[in-house]
């Protein structure tokens, strides 16, 4: 079995499958290690930002949740109508088990460059770390702009895209800029 050292950098306990490649490489990390993990910050040092810019009664995409702790830490603060999604059956499954006691949260099984979200469905979408992930794969530009097309389709006029990311603005900034995206500074 990998160590959890080698889980939480991104190596498999097999070897065989690359770091972020799709949902098989997802599944098999929490097969190996479900323990609660929040990439970069957790709720306590978000908490500003997010009330800056969402209300507790606004509608939350939380993409690529993994399990983190942040959604739930989330609802006990007050934001109840919180949409989880990942490409990941098995973290869903787990996360769906150990949130039942928090009724109005949604898990769903969902690749990000094919949400099956109405148009202006959201008031916050958190990305904490997707789009990094997606830097990492070999269609590196393709799949984060075919990802942020759908944000910004499934993101309300007026909403707010807070991405945390452990990429340099240099190489994310950019991406978030593209003409044909309804976001704004």
């Amino acid at each position: 079995m990998a160590s959890e050292a080698a889980e939480r950098s991104g190596e498999d306990s097999s070897g065989s499958v690359p770091y972020g490649d799709g949902p098989e490489y997802w599944d098999l990390r929490y097969k190996v290690d479900s323990e609660p993990f929040d990439w970069l910050r957790d709720f306590s040092e978000l908490k500003a930002h997010i009330e800056a810019c969402c209300p507790r009664s606004g509608d939350i995409l939380n993409v690529g949740c993994g399990n983190s702790l942040l959604s739930e830490e989330m609802y006990d603060n007050g934001y109840h109508n919180i949409v989880n999604i990942d490409c990941s059956s098995v973290v869903i499954a787990l996360m769906k088990e150990r949130n039942a006691s928090r009724p109005s949260m949604a898990w769903q099984e969902m690749d990000a460059l094919e949400m099956t979200f109405e148009e202006n469905s959201f008031d916050l979408i958190l990305d904490k770390s997707t789009m990094d992930t997606f830097a990492c794969s070999e269609e590196l530009a393709q799949n984060i702009i075919t990802y942020l097309m759908e944000v910004s389709r499934v993101l309300r006029t007026g909403g707010t895209f807070l991405v945390i990311s452990y990429g340099p603005p240099e190489t994310r900034l950019d991406f978030l800029k593209l003409s044909h995206l309804k976001l704004e500074d």
